[in-house]
């Protein structure tokens, strides 16, 4: 039997595809930003796929806040190091 439910990865790419407009709507620099999230949100699909969400919005954003917090947590961790190099 064949499954009934589109697959995470399906389902984001449906996702990225209905907000292409916006995307489109946005300035040059603005745009890649916005495919980096989507970047970001397919980097965790295994995951959010996992967690099989009725709703894939909220497993799409955590992907990407989770993104996000990773890159906020090695500047940080680069930040000190610059710091130490100075005093």
């Amino acid at each position: 039997m064949g499954r009934t439910n589109a697959t995470y990865r399906d389902t984001l790419r449906g996702i990225e595809s209905e907000w292409s407009e916006f995307q489109r709507a946005l300035r040059r620099e603005d745009q890649q930003h916005f495919d980096r999230l989507f970047e970001h949100a397919r980097r965790y699909a295994d995951a959010a796929g996992h967690q099989n969400p009725t709703d894939p919005m909220p497993a799409v954003l955590l992907s990407m806040v989770l993104a996000q917090e990773r890159e906020r947590e090695r500047l940080a961790e680069r930040v000190a190091e610059l710091e130490e190099r100075i005093e």
